[in-house]
């Protein structure tokens, strides 16, 4: 058995069973010996992002594979914050950190290998790493669709990463619809047929995630006591950005378009000194005074990446340096849908 470590990375939200037979099925056929989990960080250029938190999401990962030998999970990802991030990119900084001995391998799906060539620096991961591969319905893996666009030696690297067998798909936006049926009392329906384990699921009712609310637990609990309405939380946070000298401040509504928050706040900062001192300075005022706390803190880093984003639940803050606002442009991606 040759000693890969494979890279396992998706948004997992949530994580559920489907995944779990993913990663079993690469240790099952030999070809690598770990399993890395590695949940993505968010994705601003995506709309809708993710349902729940990043370490929301690292943590049910981490439940779902606590008894699985051979899995682990990594928060590379949000320890990088790579502006945009770049499988290559990452994978690079993910083979550095694997202990001595390990080789580090890439493990896909069918859909994403018969796309690859349109990756960044497609040529370079190929060469430079393993590709597994699990199989997709709906995606045929073949000598002659991988030759359209691959040299014949990457053809035959990549179909020996093919991994054999037959592996049942569950859809994670299915996942969150079936979540949000739950009874006037909170509990899941029909339990004992949830595509996610019971770690997961006793998880996700006790942080109110994906409109779950277990009895005497709302979402409300995993961020403070007291209820606000989303849009005074958003006020908030315009009045935070202006007491600070936040420029070009906007509160766009988008709850009618998006799962992930009522309101997106938006505000320039003219350097990162400025964008340390408006993150911190909100946080502490929504906790001293509203008694809200983020559902993740950004910890920012001296050269910085020219964004922060609080997480208050229904609403979202991003504070950002005039580059990186440009580069992104939350208002196109947001705004009329928002409005």
């Amino acid at each position: 058995m040759p000693d890969l470590t494979a890279f396992f990375g998706g948004s997992f939200d949530p994580p559920h069973l489907g995944h779990l037979g993913v990663a079993g099925g690469a240790l099952f056929s030999g070809l690598c010996r770990k399993v890395v989990w590695v949940p993505a960080w968010a994705q601003p250029q995506k709309q809708g992002g993710a349902a729940a938190s990043f370490r929301h999401r690292l943590a049910m990962v981490r439940l779902l594979i606590r008894d699985h030998a051979n899995m682990t999970a990594s928060d590379i990802e949000e320890r990088l914050r790579l502006q945009p991030s770049y499988t290559v990119d990452v994978m690079e900084h993910f083979a550095a950190e694997l202990p001595e001995g390990e080789t580090p391998a890439l493990l896909i799906g069918a859909d994403s290998l018969l796309a690859l060539h349109t990756w960044h620096r497609a040529e370079e991961l190929a060469r430079s790493y393993a590709i597994l591969t699990y199989p997709r319905n709906g995606f045929a893996v073949s000598r002659e669709a991988l030759a359209a666009h691959w040299e014949e030696n990457l053809v035959e690297k990549l179909l020996s990463g093919v991994i054999g067998g037959e592996f049942f798909e569950i859809s994670s936006t299915e996942v969150r619809k079936t979540m949000a049926k739950i009874t006037n009392r909170g509990h899941i329906i029909e339990a004992e047929s949830s595509p996610l384990s019971g770690a997961v699921r006793e998880y996700c009712e006790k942080y109110a995630l994906y409109g779950i609310e277990s009895e005497g637990c709302s979402m409300e609990d995993t961020v403070g006591k007291t209820k606000h309405d989303p849009a005074e939380l958003a006020r908030f946070c315009v009045k935070c950005a202006e007491e600070k000298l936040a420029e070009n401040v906007v509160s766009l509504p988008v709850g009618k378009v998006s799962s992930i928050a009522d309101f997106i706040v938006i505000a320039t900062v003219n350097s990162e000194p400025q964008l340390r001192a408006l993150a911190g300075f909100t946080e502490r005022e929504m906790l001293e005074k509203l008694g809200k706390k983020t559902l993740h803190r950004p910890e920012i880093s001296a050269d910085g990446c020219g964004w922060a984003l609080l997480d208050f639940g229904t609403v979202i803050f991003h504070i950002m340096t005039p580059e990186t606002r440009a580069r992104y442009d939350l208002e196109t991606l947001w705004g009329k849908s928002g409005q």
